[in-house]
């Protein structure tokens, strides 16, 4: 089963229109049966595909207003993926935060990079997420050995653009005809495509559907039935949401779901984030006090773990993946972590809508485009090489098939193929309306980590109004 790629881009790089397009661009459903679709034929259901392909068909309205199986352009061209580049000789380094999750299937990959490219050597330099977002920039700009790195969407790409510490990639035939144009945005900055964003995730939550069924819960569909939610799951035992508020880039993923429904629309969501981002507003606005109260009141309804604020990455997944706590509020990504605590927990994975409003939602989940490769524009000739080639050998649909199957992460690359069951599983998500990841339109990582901080204490049984007065403070100094 083959599934399609979505969309991203750089905060503060594109006008709201665009950025409310990219955000509300229908993905294509995955195709269940993919059989018996003809170009030019009839169709039924608009929107459906065949897939990933670079000769995949999606059901479409024709000039005629008929519905048709027609040619869809998933790359910026319509010219069919390329082979991978060869590399010369030498070694390089490959620096990227996800070492525990990827390292052994990485291993694989450059096994087989360098069985194809006698002589060309690559080492993967990995660091924890949190000590990646604080360090990277520094270590990877004095060491020209790593030709290759990647960064997080939002401030870490925007840290090393405005460096220039990444090559352009824009001409290379791999970013125009291997990958989905609608993901390669998060990647770009005053019109350069400075790198590949490899990973297509979902910021949602994640459910046990086995807990589910065993307890007949329905998913809940608003604030109010997720309170109630909560309480019943405590009332049977369990820990509601194996939230990590001891490790903050985890414990604010959850802000995205948070975020996700507390605006009329996308403008006004980004105009405020920037608000506060740049110090026009702060923490003590109605609509961040009204979102922090609803933090409170989830407390309140025993959502989170006991001792919330001291709960670890590791402490959360294990809560998880044993079957303590029905929901863990990260997102797709950690899905191959749970598996490596308790390999029984595949295929009983899915997605989860945090719906934290009880008017009609506008959005049921939260996409995101990050894990973005760059090339070193400080490494040498031959190093810088070397680097194009590996970036050019993993957005191969044969090589992204076996990253995506090996790690349980969606990738943005034409021709992957997903074997790997809670990827088949949770690619339906792929046609649900979702919102581009919020939690990284901040830029200033200082004032995103105050503001994530005040939420967690908060948590923590802070009292609401004094705890955002006082973090409002912090911002303002930290802004200067």
């Amino acid at each position: 089963m083959k599934t399609k790629g979505t969309n991203s881009f750089s905060a503060r790089r594109i006008s709201a229109a665009a950025a409310i397009a990219f955000a509300l661009v229908a993905t294509l459903l995955p195709s269940a049966t993919a059989a018996g679709e003809v170009f030019g034929k009839a169709c039924k259901e608009e929107g459906a595909n065949t897939g990933t392909s670079s000769t995949s068909l999606v059901c479409k309205e024709d000039s005629k207003g008929k519905l048709t199986w027609q040619r869809v352009r998933l790359a910026s061209t319509y010219g069919v993926p390329v082979a991978a580049l060869r590399a010369p000789k030498g070694s390089i380094e490959f620096h990227h935060w996800r070492g525990a999750e990827d390292g052994k299937v990485f291993d694989q990959i450059i096994e087989l990079f360098e069985q194809r490219n006698p002589g060309a050597k690559v080492k993967q330099v990995t660091m924890p997420s949190g000590d990646y977002t604080n360090l990277a920039f520094s270590r990877i700009r004095s060491n020209p050995k790593a030709a290759i790195f990647t960064t997080f969407r939002g401030s870490q790409f925007v840290q090393f653009a405005k460096g220039d510490m990444m090559t352009d990639l824009s001409g290379e035939r791999f970013t125009r005809q291997n990958v989905i144009a609608t993901g390669l945005t998060a990647g770009r900055y005053e019109g350069k495509q400075l790198g590949i964003p490899l990973h297509y995730l979902f910021n949602n939550p994640v459910y046990n559907t086995e807990i589910f069924a065993k307890e007949k819960w329905e998913l809940p569909k608003n604030f109010t039935g997720l309170l109630s939610w909560c309480k019943a799951a405590r009332t049977a035992g369990y820990t509601p949401l194996a939230w990590s508020g001891g490790f903050r880039p985890n414990a604010g993923q959850m802000l995205n779901s948070m975020l996700m429904n507390s605006a009329p629309d996308y403008a006004t969501l980004q105009k405020r984030i920037e608000d506060i981002d740049t110090g026009k507003a702060d923490l003590q606005s109605a609509w961040f006090k009204d979102m922090a109260g609803r933090y409170k009141r989830m407390a309140d309804a025993g959502c989170f773990p006991d001792n919330a604020t001291g709960v670890t990455d590791a402490a959360a997944i294990n809560l998880f993946a044993t079957g303590k706590s029905p929901v863990i509020p990260t997102g797709s990504f950690q899905m191959g972590a749970i598996k490596t605590v308790n390999p029984a927990m595949t295929g009983k994975m899915q997605l989860f809508s945090l719906i934290t409003t009880d008017e009609k939602p506008q959005y049921v989940g939260i996409q995101n485009n990050t894990f973005i490769m760059s090339v070193n524009k400080n490494a040498s000739s031959t190093d810088q090489k070397i680097a194009r080639a590996f970036i050019s050998f993993m957005v191969t649909g044969e090589i992204a098939s076996i990253y995506a199957n090996g790690t349980s992460q969606h990738v943005n690359v034409l021709n992957a193929t997903y074997t790997n069951l809670d990827l088949v599983n949770t690619s339906v998500w792929q046609s649900k309306k979702t919102l581009l990841a919020p939690r990284f339109l901040w830029l200033n990582q200082g004032v995103r980590d105050l503001m994530e901080d005040a939420l967690i204490a908060i948590v923590g049984g802070k009292p609401i109004d004094a705890t955002l007065e006082d973090y409002s403070k912090q911002i303002k100094q930290k802004l200067g």
